[in-house]
């Protein structure tokens, strides 16, 4: 039975429009408490709402297919052992944690396709909410409603709300922990780093990937902490909660490769056999590079040496990938126009670094970006796949980028508004503004 021929009854409907009311009430309240974030959070509740209904009804979105429906079906499936029986079926390190949910809410109702999808959508619309967060606590609320605007309308972020995939229930839990760990960094207060700590540990119980961003937090935690030790010995005067936050990340990332190396996470497998893991990467990739969306052979190592020298075209290939001599269908196009997307958010970055680059908030997050960009480069040999994985920390991107988005559009409107003020007033002597930055919205201090 394909998907869009599952009937659909009234209990589909209950249920998927009570999950949607409880969201639209939750947009409705951030609106009425955080000014400029109602618009984006209507316009993206009634962008996957459609994208809901199309994939539902009438045909398969882009990324609603195979694996989409799987997840479905696998939620479905262990629904028959009845209400409450589930038990047998729950596992932490797989890939179904979501479908498992889901099936216990199929099990004590019925088969509502349409209600998982609303779920989806509620953890679609915290995402958008959180990127504009993010983009709020690195720079101000002008940045974050612009940030809002684009997560709203972004094409794969729609898509991935609106279909049965898990990438919202990551990306959910992800950015939640990133934002308290951006608060960690500009507050020094060990409770938010605890609370990201902990927050990116559901994500990595979802997808696995979350681990090396926490392990490249700690490393860039503990460079932070030997720095600050030194420092206070010159200056005999210590920061606590920055050499706090370092030792317990620390320390924790090593008691938990200890303790905890027979413990599942989802798609790396045992904790303690990642490092095995990379001796196949050759392998891997050669498994994964399979369909018309496929990565050409040459991005295929055949040793340790080569691996190392394709990991940047290979991180090129997922962020801005299908290049234009790779297209091969009018999907890819979507694809491609995406790439070109993150190309331009990553040159903006990089032409206005002097901005941020004395930012630590904002180069903790660059760093975690850096870390999932080179695990995911590796975990698909796969054009569809990497813009599905790409998504995932699409959001660290776009609140990076938020409060350097529209700069030059600011520095000919301020000109503008200078000349009409030389025109009302001609005698005049003000000199034109420098155009340096000084248009730039004020971002927040960080330490160290």
């Amino acid at each position: 039975m394909s998907y869009t021929s599952i009937p659909f009854t009234t209990m589909e409907l209950l249920l998927s429009a009570s999950f949607l009311m409880v969201v639209l009430v939750a947009v409705l309240w951030t609106g009425a408490r955080r000014e400029g974030y109602l618009w984006p959070l209507l316009a993206a509740l009634l962008a996957r709402i459609g994208a809901a209904l199309v994939q539902r009804f009438l045909f398969p979105l882009p990324q609603g297919g195979a694996d989409a429906i799987s997840f479905e079906r696998r939620a479905w499936f262990w629904a028959q052992n009845g209400c409450g029986n589930l038990g047998d079926h729950f596992s932490m390190g797989s890939s179904y944690l979501h479908s498992w949910l889901i099936a216990n809410i199929y099990a004590c109702s019925d088969r509502a396709p349409l209600a998982f999808q609303a779920v989806n959508i509620a953890l679609g619309m915290l995402t958008v909410y959180l990127i504009a967060r993010i983009a709020e606590q690195l720079w101000d609320r002008q940045a974050a409603v612009r940030a809002a605007w684009i997560a709203a309308l972004f094409p794969i972020l729609i898509v991935n709300a609106a279909v049965p995939l898990r990438e919202v229930w990551f990306t959910a839990f992800f950015l939640l922990g990133v934002l308290w760990l951006v608060r960690w960094v500009q507050s020094q207060r060990t409770g938010f780093l605890v609370a990201a700590v902990g927050v990116l540990l559901g994500a990595a119980v979802v997808h696995g990937a979350a681990v090396f961003a926490i392990a490249g937090i700690a490393v860039v935690l503990v460079g932070w902490s030997i720095k600050e030790f030194l420092r206070a010995s010159d200056l005999g005067h210590l920061r606590p909660g920055l050499l706090l936050g370092g030792m317990l990340l620390g320390t924790a990332g090593v008691l938990g490769f200890v303790v905890m190396d027979e413990m599942r996470f989802s798609s790396i497998g045992q904790l303690g056999d990642v490092m095995e893991q990379t001796e196949t990467l050759d392998q891997r990739a050669e498994r994964s590079a399979r369909g018309g969306a496929a990565y050409p052979s040459f991005l295929i190592p055949s040793n340790d040496l080569q691996a190392l020298a394709l990991t940047p075209v290979r991180v090129g290939y997922l962020l801005f990938g299908p290049p234009l001599w790779e297209v091969r269908s009018p999907v890819h196009l979507i694809g491609m126009a995406e790439g070109l997307f993150y190309l331009t958010l990553v040159l903006l970055l990089a032409v206005y670094r002097r901005h941020w680059w004395h930012r630590s908030d904002f180069r903790l997050l660059v760093v975690v970006f850096i870390v999932l960009a080179i695990i995911f480069a590796w975990g698909t040999s796969n054009f569809g796949t990497a813009a599905r994985h790409r998504a995932k920390f699409l959001g660290i991107l776009i609140a990076l980028a938020a409060g350097l988005a529209g700069r030059r559009l600011w520095r000919w409107e301020r000109l503008r508004r200078l000349g009409a003020t030389r025109s009302t007033a001609p005698n005049s002597t003000t000199d034109l503004p420098e155009t340096s930055g000084a248009e730039l919205p004020q971002p927040r201090r960080a330490a160290p």
